[in-house]
């Protein structure tokens, strides 16, 4: 993780946990809904994406963390302003690991976005931190 960014800012508090459910476009489940969404297919799957224009983050700035499954943990900030939707979340997020999947060895494709863990620092700085099922 990028020091420079987070200046490692502890305690940090769970405020929010943003989940990426997606109309499945074969039947699965009860209800019709896959919990995740994955990333290498996000340009494809962010049509089924429910409640993908959404503002789920109503901050002008976050910082996303991405750990697993880089070699080099890097986090980024994000500007926005009118706040975040699940779309642009995703977006922001998938481009990230395209660009780190050219210079680390693993595929974007075997990664399922669960949800994002909202964390507010001690600063009221606001960090997002990935669930990721592969």
């Amino acid at each position: 993780m990028n020091s420079d960014i987070n200046h490692n800012q502890i305690p940090k508090n769970l405020i929010n946990i943003i989940t990426f459910n997606v109309r499945a476009t074969r039947t699965i489940g009860d209800d019709g809904v896959i919990p995740w969404i994955n990333i290498g297919r996000g340009n494809e799957e962010i049509l089924n994406l429910v409640d993908a224009d959404e503002i789920v983050l109503p901050e002008t700035e976050v910082t996303i963390s991405l750990d697993y499954p880089l070699e080099n943990p890097v986090s980024f900030i994000l500007n926005s302003e009118f706040g975040f939707s699940r779309k642009q979340l995703l977006i922001e997020i998938r481009e990230k690991f395209f660009e780190k999947s050219t210079t680390e060895n693993f595929d974007v494709g075997t990664l399922d976005l669960v949800s994002l863990d909202v964390y507010k620092t001690n600063t009221g700085k606001i960090e997002l931190t990935l669930e990721l099922d592969i």
